[in-house]
C-alpha cells in the first residue's frame, strides 16, 4: 500500500546500539543481521523455511488518487508469506509464495487479493562460473496512482504476470562476461467505469523479452568497469490497444558503466547510454533518448546509512497519442539504527515523467516516515506515514494523499 513513499524505521526499546567493528557498503543498517531478533526459521533438511504474517491498518486519504473531491477510507491488510531457503555449501534453491489482501471499510469494490508464487536458484559450476535464476507467477492490481490508471473506472485494473529470468557468468582473470535473458507476460482483466462503459484492458495484453550481454574489468574487488548491450522484444496479442495503436516495439539500451568500493565505508555504481524504442505504429515512432543511473550507498556511521540513487528508463503507457514515458526518479533514503532493536527509516523521493509525442509532463513527489520496532524473534511492530502528491501540465491529473499504517508481524 505504501511503496511508493515507503519509509521505514526499524529498530528496538531495550538494548542500546552498539558500534561494529567492521564496515562493508552491503553490509547497511536496513541489510545487516540482528542475531537476537532476526527469525531462526524451521528446520527442514537442508532446507529453512521462514513463515510469517503481516495485519496492518491503513488509513488512506485520497483512495482513487483524484484532485479534489478526495475520498478516504481504512484498509485492513492481510499479508501471509512462507520462504523455503536451501542451507547448502554449494548452490542455492529458493521458494517463496505471499499474498496481499485488502478490505476496505466503506468501499468494497477497491477490495483486492494479490498473490506471488516463484523460485529463484544459482548452480556453481567452478570456482570462477555459475548461472543463476528464477521465475514468478502472479497477480496484481494497478494502483490507482499509477499514470496508466484510467479515470472514473469502479475497480482496481487486475492483472497477472508471468515472469522467468536467467543469467551465465564467467570469470576470466579481472576481465568477466555476463549472458542474460528475461521474459514477461502480461494478462489484463477488462473492467468498467462508474456508469457502466467497458474497459477492453485485454488489448494491453503482451510480452516483453530482453537479451542481454555485460562486460567488465575487476580490480582487486574495489572497482570495476562495465559495458552493458540489451535488446528488448515487446508483442501484444492485438494490433491495436484499447485506444487504436500498435504497440508492438522492438529496442535496445546500451550503457557503460562502473563500480567503486570506498575503504568499505561508501560504494558508487554509475553508469550512462542511450535508450532507444521503435514502435510498428508510425504514429508513434520511435522514442529514445540519454539513459543512466546511480546509486551511492554511505555508511556514514556503523549506525547510520545514507543511499542516493537515480534512474532513467523508458516505460509503456496507454495514454492516447503517447509513445511511452521516460521516467526519471531521485531517491534518497537514510536509515538510522536507534538502538539494537529498532531503526528509523527516511525517504525523499521525486520523479519526472516525460510522455513522448503528447505535451505531458508529470512530476510526483514523496516523501515517507516509518519505525519498526522488534519485540523479539517472532513479533515486530511497524508505523509508517506517507504523503505522495503528483502535479502535471495537463489539467485533472494531480492528486495528494496521505498514508497512515500500523501493522504487526508475526514470523514462526
Amino acid at each position: 500500500m505504501l511503496a511508493a513513499a515507503g519509509l521505514t524505521l526499524t529498530g528496538g526499546l531495550a538494548i542500546p546500539a552498539n558500534a561494529q567493528t567492521d564496515t562493508s557498503p552491503d553490509d547497511t543498517v536496513a541489510t545487516r543481521q540482528h542475531p537476537d531478533y532476526d527469525p531462526v526459521g524451521i528446520r527442514m533438511g537442508g532446507f529453512i523455511l521462514y513463515p510469517s504474517v503481516t495485519l496492518e491498518e491503513v488509513y488512506d486519504s485520497n483512495i482513487y488518487a483524484t484532485q479534489g473531491n478526495d475520498t478516504s477510507d481504512l484498509i485492513t491488510v492481510l499479508q501471509p508469506k512462507l520462504e523455503l531457503k536451501s542451507d547448502w555449501n554449494v548452490h542455492q534453491l529458493n521458494l517463496h509464495a505471499s499474498g496481499d489482501l485488502d478490505w476496505y471499510a466503506r468501499h468494497s469494490r477497491e477490495n483486492y487479493a494479490n498473490y506471488d508464487i516463484g523460485a529463484n536458484g544459482r548452480v556453481e559450476i567452478y570456482h570462477d562460473a555459475w548461472i543463476a535464476g528464477g521465475a514468478d507467477y502472479s497477480l496484481w492490481h494497478l494502483p490507482r496512482t499509477s499514470p496508466n490508471s484510467v479515470a472514473g473506472q469502479a475497480d482496481p485494473t487486475e492483472y497477472n504476470q508471468t515472469a522467468a529470468n536467467v543469467t551465465a557468468h564467467k570469470d576470466f582473470g579481472n576481465l568477466l562476461l555476463e549472458v542474460g535473458d528475461s521474459y514477461n507476460r502480461y494478462d489484463f482483466t477488462n473492467a468498467v467505469t462508474f456508469d457502466g462503459r467497458s474497459i477492453l484492458w485485454e488489448r494491453q495484453n503482451h510480452d516483453e523479452n530482453e537479451v542481454s550481454v555485460r562486460t567488465g574489468y575487476q580490480v582487486d574487488g574495489l572497482y570495476e568497469l562495465y559495458v552493458k548491450g540489451a535488446y528488448n522484444v515487446r508483442t501484444y496479442d492485438f494490433t491495436a490497444d484499447m485506444s487504436g495503436y500498435n504497440r508492438n516495439s522492438t529496442g535496445y539500451t546500451a550503457v557503460v558503466g562502473g563500480k567503486y568500493n570506498l575503504t568499505g565505508i561508501t560504494s558508487l555504481d554509475l553508469f550512462a547510454g542511450y535508450r532507444s524504442q521503435d514502435y510498428d505504429d508510425p504514429r508513434l515512432g520511435t522514442f529514445s533518448g540519454p539513459t543512466g543511473g546511480a546509486k551511492v550507498t554511505w555508511n556514514v556511521t556503523t549506525l547510520t546509512t545514507v543511499t542516493g540513487e537515480i534512474t532513467r528508463d523508458i516505460n509503456e503507457t496507454i495514454v492516447v497519442g503517447a509513445a511511452g514515458y521516460f521516467g526519471t526518479r531521485e531517491t534518497l533514503t537514510a536509515d538510522h539504527e536507534l538502538l539494537r532493536n529498532v531503526q528509523l527509516h527516511l525517504q525523499l523521493s521525486h520523479e519526472a515523467d516525460d510522455f513522448q509525442n503528447i505535451d505531458r509532463i508529470d512530476d510526483v513527489y514523496a516523501i515517507g516516515l516509518g519505525a519498526k520496532y522488534m519485540m523479539s524473534q517472532m513479533t515486530a511492530i511497524n508505523v509508517r506515514y506517507n504523503y505522495q502528491i503528483r502535479s502535471s501540465n495537463r489539467t485533472g491529473i494531480g492528486y495528494a494523499d496521505h498514508n497512515i499504517l500500523v501493522g504487526l508481524t508475526l514470523h514462526i
